[in-house]
């Protein structure tokens, strides 16, 4: 390659320098500027410009040579004239020689000074550091030939068809080239150096080099992390790097770095996307030594995921008097539209059974899940769970329902026994029991409860109901408060009923003839009936005959068998019945018919 006029002025700037630099020095000869060697025809000519040196007459220039670069040198050549600039060295062998010029003056006491020693090779190849993208230009960055007659270097752009000087560099490593529009993707473009000194020689080409290129995935659909494709095959181009980093501009905003990765990474990745936002990346290999950092292409794209179900709390659950099961959740985390939900119910034997809750919704904090096959007992846990369309899903903390039992122990005192509330959450709670009377228990759900305790933390309650002729019935409620904050939420439990402790009375005689209508009937006396279910009575005459039988405890025995009345005389009777504890109770014995 020759750019000779270029290379010409900057020779001359360079003889003004040291002319000027000599000027300053004492007892020293400035040596000639040995600009560089070339061959021809089998010689070596060598070609220097002359320093200025005013201290005595000039005697000759002096050329030395050795075969190695440390020497030994010898004196090639001493030239008298000293307008004289260069000299043809034969150098029959063709072998490596390495030289230094020097003049002798007529100046005692100075030294003279040695030029540069060069070789008669070609100017070495550049090292290239990378190729990078930044803003709108392509930067090309290269370490300085080791060869010291280099003057400049050339940029070369790879094309298919051959490599095509871009421009031509003086005095720096790095290169800058604006892209223009209908330019190939900077990515797709190769470039390498050629090092020249004024002799016209120029180096073998350098190594090929690129940007590198970017491309990702994710950030769409049912992916939240941004993936992003490392281009290796670029890399492998660039002085070794000592790592990666990630930079990101967020909507527009400066690049801010986003991770570091290992140099050898084939991907790298970004996990702090936001749905909506619009999001830019490069990628900087990171050189050692601070030789610099080759930046990547950019990649650009809109962040368009499915937002992800989110983990929220189940407050609470209640069975109502219909069995539905009312589940309360809180509702401050965004969840996504399309969501499937599932009742997932740990048995208090260790089973677990899954129900699907279609329609489920969301907003309003409060599910009522229809009466399962398997109703919800004491003991029981549950939880709800949500599943987004991409299969994320979320489980809830358990809860379990309240239950309450109830008993008369002493005839006017009721005392009361109920399940802790459970949910495995933080924030306080306490228990609150309300009363109904009521004559039948089947009307217990419509009463009227009145409270007779609030602010209870224990789990049981005596209740005092001396002098009530009506049944007792009750419900608890567990009030709580979540420590998010937020109104107190009220978990109900079951409905139960007290009945009084089952006292009975069995007379031992009887007459169809007496005058008080309760003497005309045999029938036990109870001090509250018993339920009909488990209830029998049956009379027998002294050879176990049966005379009469029934299953209603107001029934009576009228001292009569198959619409015949009896003789007077002892009978047997067997009664079985379920007391108020639920407990099956058996009497037999004998009673008297009179007539």
């Amino acid at each position: 390659m020759n750019c000779p006029k270029i290379i010409i002025a900057l020779r001359t700037l360079l003889s003004l320098f040291l002319l000027f630099s000599v000027a300053g020095l004492d007892a020293q000869i400035a040596a000639p500027d040995f600009i560089c060697t070339r061959t021809q025809s089998g010689a070596e000519v060598l070609t220097w410009e002359n320093t200025p040196n005013g201290c005595g007459p000039f005697v000759a220039t002096e050329v030395y040579v050795a075969t190695a670069a440390a020497g030994p040198f010898t004196l090639l050549t001493a030239i008298s004239d000293p307008a004289v600039t260069s000299f043809q060295d034969p150098n029959p062998g063709g072998e490596l020689r390495f030289y230094y010029l020097s003049y002798r003056y007529d100046c005692p006491g100075e030294v003279a000074l040695n030029s540069d020693t060069l070789d008669n090779l070609i100017p070495l190849t550049p090292n290239i550091l990378f190729v990078g993208v930044e803003g709108n230009e392509l930067v090309v960055e290269w370490e300085a030939s080791t060869s010291p007659e280099v003057s400049g270097y050339i940029i070369l752009e790879q094309t298919p068809t051959a490599n095509v000087p871009v421009d031509t560099v003086f005095g720096d490593t790095s290169f800058r080239l604006e892209l223009q529009p209908g330019d190939p993707p900077p990515g797709e473009r190769s470039f390498l150096l050629v090092a020249i000194d004024p002799c016209e020689n120029d180096s073998p080409q350098g190594r090929v080099a690129s940007a590198m290129d970017l491309e990702g995935s994710g950030g769409l659909a049912c992916t939240e992390t941004i993936t992003l494709s490392v281009d290796q095959a670029a890399i492998a181009q660039y002085f070794p790097p000592t790592g990666l980093e990630l930079f990101v501009s967020v909507n527009g905003d400066a690049f801010t770095s986003a991770g570091t990765f290992a140099p050898d990474a084939a991907t790298v990745t970004y996990a702090a996307a936001n749905d909506g936002e619009e999001l830019c990346f490069y990628l900087e290999a990171v050189l050692p030594n601070n030789l610099g950092r080759a930046r990547s292409v950019e990649y650009c794209q809109t962040v368009a995921f499915n937002q992800p179900v989110r983990n929220f709390p189940l407050f609470g659950a209640e069975i109502n008097t219909a069995g539905e099961t009312i589940l309360q959740f809180g509702t401050g985390v965004v969840q996504p539209m399309n969501l499937t939900a599932s009742l997932l119910v740990t048995r208090a034997n260790g089973q677990t059974g899954v129900l699907d809750l279609p329609g489920f919704m969301f907003t309003g904090g409060v599910t009522v899940i229809p009466p399962l096959a398997e109703p919800i007992v004491e003991g029981d846990l549950l939880r709800l769970r949500l599943v987004d369309d991409c299969m994320r899903e979320v489980t809830t903390n358990r809860v379990a329902p309240i239950f309450l039992t109830g008993i008369s122990i002493l005839p006017g005192r009721n005392t009361l026994n109920w399940t802790a509330f459970i949910n495995e959450l933080n924030g306080p709670f306490t228990y609150a029991v309300d009363r109904a009377f009521v004559t039948d228990p089947a009307a217990a759900a419509g009463a009227m409860f009145t409270e007779i305790a609030a602010g209870l933390t224990e789990t049981t309650l005596t209740d005092n109901v001396v002098g009530e002729e009506d049944i007792a019935c009750y419900q608890v409620s567990a009030s709580y408060r979540p420590e998010d904050g937020g109104p107190d939420l009220v978990f109900r439990s079951n409905i139960v009923c007290v009945l009084p402790r089952t006292e009975v009375f069995i007379p031992n005689a009887f007459s169809p003839n007496a005058v008080q209508s309760d003497n005309l009937t045999f029938r036990p006396r109870f001090s509250n009936l018993p339920p009909a279910d488990g209830y029998s009575l049956s009379i027998y005459d002294r050879w176990g005959g049966l005379l009469f039988t029934t299953e209603d405890p107001s029934a009576g025995w009228a001292g009569d068998s198959q619409g015949q009345f009896l003789p007077a005389g002892t009978y047997l009777y067997q009664l079985s019945f379920r007391n108020s504890f639920g407990e099956t109770v058996d009497r037999a014995g004998t009673v008297n018919l009179l007539r």
